[in-house]
């Protein structure tokens, strides 16, 4: 019997102790089992790694990391990818859990359909009590997502499943310069090595109001106008100016 992919979830924490329980525990619940999880603490000030000590001990297949000082988002996700085994990789945010079927159907879809290099799902929006709040609307084809691969815009980034075959081995790092758009420089980064897609199921949680994405990038216009000038010249990025800001335009 030939054996399943396995899949790596890379989980960055910093001061999760309300929150990370759920999220791991979601992680564990998944319909597909073979998956690491690997969990850095990036300097902590709360409980969250004494949380994870206590998870690991009692799940083999979570990997657990310390960084020796707070060194932030970006190096603590390039930190983790460099230990992940998986043929496939996945990112997820301490405040957020998943359906059980999440993982189980991304993967199906990129293994009938190996033309995708990743796909994401719907999204749940969810305020600190886990009310919800609103839904994705997020494109299902790759066309639709070319013109904006943003995240929280035509992608939810902690959705998002990647086949790493599919990639050169050093493409998935992330860039502190691309800071506040590092997921949506990776998106571009991937495009030209396969097709995006969404799933039209929801099968994500995520604690943010969906209404902020658009006020981030008003606020970092410049930002993004230099991340789309640069994929436009490394990745031949072939969307033009109008339709790649057309969240922003229809929100004038």
């Amino acid at each position: 019997m030939k054996e399943q992919p396995l899949i790596s979830v890379i989980l960055p924490v910093h001061n999760a102790a309300t929150t990370v329980e759920q999220c791991i525990i979601s992680l564990l619940s998944q319909s597909y089992k073979r998956i690491e999880i690997i969990a850095i603490d990036d300097s902590s000030s709360d409980t969250s790694y004494k949380i994870l000590q206590k998870l690991k001990k009692t799940h083999k297949n979570i990997k657990l990391y310390k960084n020796i000082k707070r060194y932030g988002i970006a190096v603590t996700l390039n930190r983790a990818i460099k230990k992940a085994k998986g043929t496939f990789i996945t990112f997820m945010d301490t405040d957020d859990y998943s359906s059980p079927l999440r993982l189980k159907k991304q993967l199906n879809f990129l293994i009938k359909t190996p033309s995708m290099v990743a796909v994401g799902t719907q999204c749940n929006f969810v305020n600190e009590k886990g009310k919800l709040i609103g839904k994705s609307n997020f494109p299902g084809e790759n066309a639709l997502i070319y013109l904006n691969p943003l995240h929280g815009i035509s992608m939810q980034f902690e959705t998002v499943l990647i086949n790493k075959t599919m990639l050169p081995k050093d493409i998935l790092r992330f860039n502190t310069d691309s800071n506040p758009f590092i997921y949506s420089d990776i998106f571009m980064k991937i495009m030209p090595y396969g097709k995006l897609a969404n799933l039209d199921s929801f099968l994500h949680y995520h604690r943010n109001d969906p209404k902020n994405y658009l006020e981030d990038i008003k606020k970092n216009f410049l930002s993004l106008i230099k991340l789309w000038a640069k994929h436009k010249t490394l990745n031949d990025y072939n969307a033009p100016l109008r339709s790649f800001f057309s969240p922003v335009i229809k929100s004038i």
